[in-house]
């Protein structure tokens, strides 16, 4: 099984993680790292390192990031040395998802590709106002929200 780190400014990680477990319940092999601008890049990768340990059931760690460019990321990548690493970057709810679909079938190198390529699919401009064709095929997969609202 492929193991999940997610890493991130603040507590995006605890927080995507929480609302993921929301709607598909526990999760096996996957932990956060919350970055503060107060700690030191030798502390931040000791704790990547730690948490990269425990996850890693032999099937490698997959390492998902908030932002190109920012210092999870840029730490995150000081680990692509090792042979079964792979970082991807600009994480959201539907990434995850999609992770914990393949997390125990499907390669490392394949999770990478079909997490980002979920992570693309899902961000989508609704509606501007001008053209409703977009709105109404939202509400064709949403259809509880587009109407009352998100009720159970």
């Amino acid at each position: 099984m492929v193991g999940i780190l997610i890493v991130s400014h603040g507590n995006l990680a605890e927080a995507l993680i929480s609302s993921v477990q929301i709607l598909v319940g526990n999760l096996q092999n996957v932990r956060g790292v919350s970055i503060w601008p107060q700690e030191g890049k030798e502390e931040i990768q000791d704790r990547i390192e730690r948490e990269m340990a425990e996850v890693d059931g032999g099937d490698g760690v997959i390492i998902l990031t908030d932002l190109l460019g920012g210092t999870p990321t840029n730490l995150s990548l000081s680990f692509l040395h090792e042979e079964r690493v792979a970082v991807v970057t600009g994480v959201n709810i539907p990434m995850l998802l999609a992770l914990f679909s393949y997390q125990k079938e499907k390669s490392l190198e394949e999770i990478g590709r079909l997490v980002k390529k979920a992570g693309r699919k899902s961000i989508t401009l609704v509606s501007t106002g001008k053209n409703q064709k977009g709105s109404q095929k939202w509400m064709r997969w949403y259809p509880r929200f587009a109407t009352n609202g998100w009720k159970q």
